[in-house]
């Protein structure tokens, strides 16, 4: 029974990437004159370049990309509902959208949010290779996303689970580097998470705190998308340090001021 299931949603990926080719995925780019270019838009993994089609017209014309200032693309409506269901506990559901849409927008702006996700899904399920395998489809289109944007943070995830601390600590730095405040803030994050892996102990608790949580929660209040992983890591070493007004004062700020987020629903 449990073959029997796998084999489905093996034979299932492999429909939808095959299926992606023929994606029809609408937007809008923009020329570094400011030109706008409505139309069908696709990635050319071969060519490194994008196919437009554009509104009304039927010759794909080909553009680099750096030919192009911005690409918007309107937002998938089955992401929410599939980041909702890896939120809930319910994986299962929600990994062949996220593989379909991870496939789909491949270089189209949502593809390291949607992979984002599946990686997570993966790593929580135990599969970190796969998670990995997900992650570098997306880096092998965007080297960048190794360590910038919405997909680094779940891609270092995978790397320490399967040890790989010295590719997390050098994707951490470029982090850094880059002078990105939401990047260097997960990579302080990162930090502290790799700081832990190390051992459970009071002292790499002490370390974690000073090296990476807590700078992210009083160095970075303007990255809200960062803070509440900070303030529950924050809370959870002041827990193991005994520390319970400290532990105490985080969990407020992060039901009072990010009650709606995931971290927020973890206590």
């Amino acid at each position: 029974m449990k073959t029997s299931t796998h084999t489905g949603i093996v034979a299932l990926a492999v429909t939808l990437i095959t299926s992606a080719a023929m994606a029809q995925i609408q937007g809008v780019i923009t020329t570094p004159e400011g030109r706008k270019i409505e139309g069908t838009i696709k990635w050319k993994i071969r060519e490194k370049a994008y196919g437009i089609v554009a509104k009304g017209g039927n010759v794909e014309l080909e553009m680099a990309p750096a030919n192009i200032a911005d690409i918007q693309v309107p937002r998938p409506k089955e992401l929410d509902a599939a980041i909702a269901s890896i939120q809930s506990g319910n994986a299962g559901a929600a990994v062949p959208v996220l593989e379909k849409l991870s496939s789909e927008y491949l270089m189209l702006q949502w593809d390291t949010v949607a992979t984002r996700y599946l990686a997570e899904a993966h790593v929580k399920a135990g599969n970190a290779d796969q998670a990995l395998k997900v992650c570098e489809k997306v880096i092998a289109a965007n080297p960048d996303a190794a360590y910038l944007g919405e997909m680094a943070p779940a891609y270092w995830q995978a790397l320490l689970k399967l040890d790989r601390t010295s590719k997390v600590e050098d994707l951490m730095a470029k982090a850094i580097k880059s002078g990105d405040r939401a990047a260097s803030a997960q990579a302080l994050i990162m930090r502290g998470d790799v700081i832990l892996a190390a051992g459970d102990t009071n002292d790499n608790a002490k370390k974690a705190l000073r090296d990476g949580y807590l700078r992210v929660v009083t160095l970075y209040k303007s990255e809200k998308a960062a803070q509440p992983e900070a303030l529950y890591k924050a809370a959870k070493c002041f827990d193991k340090l005994g520390q319970s007004s400290r532990a105490d004062q985080m969990r407020t700020t992060l039901k009072s001021d990010f009650g709606s987020s995931e971290w927020a629903r973890k206590q």
